[in-house]
């Protein structure tokens, strides 16, 4: 008889915490052959659209694994708690998620400040921690159990810069949310101006809730910058990228991986056209050769998710492909997953790339998985990456 859990949802202080149970089963099996995980995702918040799409992509992989058999014949099943993109919150969910064995790994937040503030939490519990968000500060030095499968904010800024330097780019202003992520950008392509000949005209930090940026944009459109980088995951993104258009600026708009989305292109349609972009194989897996293993997995994840495959699903499915493997090789523990994560998965292929994971390297993707590019009819056009042909 198959089973399948419906949402229920949890008061947790000032907060209203979404618990969803991501399950499907073909078969019946106990509730002791359950593989559980814990979620905490930005449901709500500035940086819902993240949430939102990594529990997607994560309920849609794991109904697909319960009617395949789920992971060597056990159901799995993902509890996912809200933390309304607040930090505070994040370390009640995770705290709620290591206090329970049942639970033997953690999807962090999509949220970079969330997942800087739970990772070393579950890395003190020592329960495997996979971010579905870039915080560098997470893996560089590395912590026990704690891991970011996809690009962190530092690759994005290295496979960035290298193709910015290859347009003779010099003149930069930054610009970011005052978040994580928004913040984590610029301080990596500050650490690497002097290696890329970049000047750094400015840095403009902004809060996500701002709705209009014409006066910081019109101070960016009078300088001697050559490029505006931008780095949110927020909706002020389409905001700023609306009146980039409308205020006629001269300089290139590069934006980054956290754009990569059918939602975020569709809505700044026409406006979005020549902006330059990065982000990792899982998006732009169709230019792959057939015969690359990264097309097939993103092949496969796009007929599960049956729509568009965007950046948040990638950075979903790296940890779910890798959470997998783990308990293939390792088995359904704590530290055998640990274990597996760190010395059994080096080169693991997932729709994002290729993973490679070591004791003193808990970042999975390097920049062999990364491409460079532009947005041409709405969509994201590869140019530049070791997968792809280098053009201007």
């Amino acid at each position: 008889m198959s089973r399948r859990k419906v949402g229920v949802v949890v008061a947790a202080g000032a907060a209203v915490v979404g618990l969803v149970f991501a399950s499907a089963s073909a078969t019946s099996t106990s509730q002791a052959a359950t593989i559980h995980f814990g979620m905490d995702a930005p449901l709500t918040g500035p940086t819902q659209l993240v949430g939102q799409s990594d529990r997607q992509a994560v309920e849609a992989v794991v109904a697909y694994w319960n009617a395949h058999g789920g992971i060597r014949g056990r159901r799995v099943v993902v509890d996912v708690l809200d933390n309304a993109s607040n930090p505070s919150q994040a370390v009640q969910n995770v705290q709620k998620f290591i206090g329970d064995p049942k639970y033997v790994g953690i999807f962090g937040s999509g949220n970079a400040a969330a997942a800087v503030a739970t990772g070393a939490i579950a890395s003190q519990a020592k329960i495997p921690f996979i971010a579905l968000s870039p915080p560098t500060t997470l893996v560089e030095p590395p912590q026990p159990y704690a891991y970011i499968l996809t690009a962190t904010a530092r690759l994005y800024a290295y496979s960035e810069a290298a193709y910015l330097k290859s347009l003779g780019v010099k003149r930069v202003w930054l610009m970011g949310d005052n978040g994580g992520y928004g913040r984590d950008g610029p301080n990596q392509v500050s650490k690497l101006a002097k290696k890329y000949g970049f000047e750094i005209v400015d840095t403009t930090i902004f809060a996500p809730t701002s709705t209009d940026f014409s006066a910081e944009l019109t101070r960016i459109k009078n300088s001697d910058a050559q490029a505006l980088w931008l780095w949110t995951a927020t909706p002020a993104a389409a905001t700023i990228v609306k009146q980039f258009k409308q205020l006629q600026l001269p300089q290139r708009l590069v934006l980054t991986g956290a754009n990569v989305s059918p939602q975020f292109l569709q809505g700044t349609c026409g406006d979005v056209n020549g902006a330059i972009v990065n982000s990792f194989l899982a998006t732009a897996w169709t230019f792959l050769p057939k015969s690359d293993p990264v097309r097939k997995e993103a092949a496969l994840l796009r007929s599960i998710l049956k729509r568009p495959v965007s950046n948040f699903d990638g950075d979903a499915a790296g940890a779910l492909w890798a959470f997998k493997a783990a308990i293939e090789r390792g088995g359904a523990t704590r530290a055998g997953i640990n274990g597996a994560l760190e010395t059994k998965l080096r080169g693991l292929v997932t729709p994002a790339g290729r993973i490679f994971l070591g004791p003193r390297n808990h970042q999975g993707l390097q920049l062999d998985s990364m491409w460079v590019g532009r947005i041409d009819d709405c969509k994201v056009k590869p140019l530049f990456g070791k997968a792809f042909a280098k053009k201007k």
